[in-house]
Formats: C-alpha cells, sequence, structure tokens
C-alpha cells in the first residue's frame, strides 16, 4: 500500500527532481606533489645560436625540483622512482625532442639527481636506484640543458628562435 501511495503522489505532485551524481578517485599515491611543482616551466636565458653550431653544442645546465609533501607514514623507507616521459629525439637518444624551426636540430637533456649524468626518458632517477622515502616530504632535484645534434654542429644549421619540449613524469612506488 505504501508504494502506491508514493507512486500516486509522484504523479500528481508539483515537485521536481533531479539527480546529483557524487564521484571521486582513491588511488594508492603515499605522497602529494606540491603544487609549486606540479606543472613547471624551466626557462632558458636567451642563448647565442653560435653555442649550438660549435662543439660540444651545449648550453648551461638550470636547475628545476619536484617537490613531495604529506608522504603517509606507511610510505616510509618505500622507494620512490620518478620517469620523465616525453617524445625523443631520435639524434640525441634519451634527450626529449624540441618544437619550432630547430626541431631535429636540438635536444633537451635532463639531468639526473646527481648532479651530472643525464637521466634518459623512460629511466628512472638516480641511475634507476630512485629515492627512499624518509620523512613527510622529498624534493627531488634535476637540471635541464639544451644539446645540438652532431648533424646540427656539423652543419652549423642551428638558427635563431623560439622551442620548446614538453615532459611528463610518473612516480612509482615499491
Amino acid at each position: 500500500m505504501q508504494k502506491l501511495l508514493l507512486f500516486f503522489f509522484l504523479i500528481f505532485s508539483n515537485n521536481v527532481f533531479a539527480n546529483i551524481d557524487f564521484s571521486g578517485n582513491l588511488s594508492d599515491r603515499p605522497c602529494i606533489i606540491d603544487p609549486a611543482h606540479q606543472d613547471q616551466n624551466v626557462v632558458f636565458e636567451r642563448i647565442a645560436d653560435l653555442t649550438f653550431n660549435n662543439w660540444p653544442g651545449k648550453s648551461y645546465t638550470e636547475r628545476f625540483s619536484i617537490k613531495l609533501k604529506h608522504c603517509d607514514v606507511t610510505t616510509f623507507r618505500k622507494v620512490l622512482r620518478l620517469t620523465f616521459l616525453g617524445s625523443e629525439e631520435t639524434a640525441l637518444p634519451g634527450h626529449l625532442k624540441v618544437a619550432g624551426n630547430n626541431a631535429g636540430k636540438l635536444g633537451i637533456g635532463i639531468v639526473d639527481t646527481d648532479g651530472s649524468s643525464l637521466l634518459e626518458l623512460g629511466n628512472s632517477h638516480n641511475s634507476g636506484m630512485g629515492s627512499k622515502v624518509v620523512g613527510l616530504g622529498l624534493t627531488l632535484n634535476f637540471g635541464a640543458f639544451i644539446q645540438s645534434t652532431p648533424e646540427a654542429i656539423a652543419n652549423k644549421s642551428v638558427q635563431p628562435g623560439d622551442y620548446n619540449a614538453i615532459a611528463t613524469f610518473e612516480l612509482d612506488y615499491q
């Protein structure tokens, strides 16, 4: 009898009904990326094109960091491995491909946390060893540099103009 009355009420009521959908995502992310370090722009100062037309065809290193915070206590002593991903410059394996009038002539290399080794795209930081999470946060310091392809140096073909590249990174906790 209650169902019949409820049905009757809905048919003759002037009320409007609407749905509200609630959704979310629960994930196993023991640390969060500090919002100030999530979407970054690494900007190289103006560099003369002649730098890239002569050996070694490499810029200075521009430093940047990725900061993780609010790490869960169950994460302590776990190993975090950060891997950069992006389009690779085929003439410079492990380097990011640039867009612009120097595409195919320049690549961007990422310097590993040791401050000197190339961190090739698709490989984990710290020579693949990662870093142990030992507290509530962790800062990983990297660098980036611009490198000419061997062919661009030989042909002295790097020209003035804008360039850019995009890398993403993924975090793996083990």
